[in-house]
């Protein structure tokens, strides 16, 4: 169990690494962030989201009893 979080551990850290480059790329070559907060929030419910990511955290601290 503990090799596959080490897995999980090591694609979450790549992805983040990999976040991180592009947007220093976007900066770099002169993005306009306005826009690109509009596209997500656009096409994403961010309030949505973020109420789900607590459910389910608060479910799973209640499936193991904490």
């Amino acid at each position: 169990m503990r090799r596959a979080w080490g897995i999980v551990r090591t694609i979450a850290l790549l992805a983040f690494a990999l976040g991180a480059v592009m947007f220093a790329l976007a900066l770099v070559m002169d993005a306009d962030l306005v826009r690109i907060a509009d596209t997500v929030f656009s096409h994403y419910d961010l309030a949505k989201v973020i109420v789900a990511a607590r459910e389910a955290w608060a479910g799973v601290l209640a499936a193991f009893g904490l």
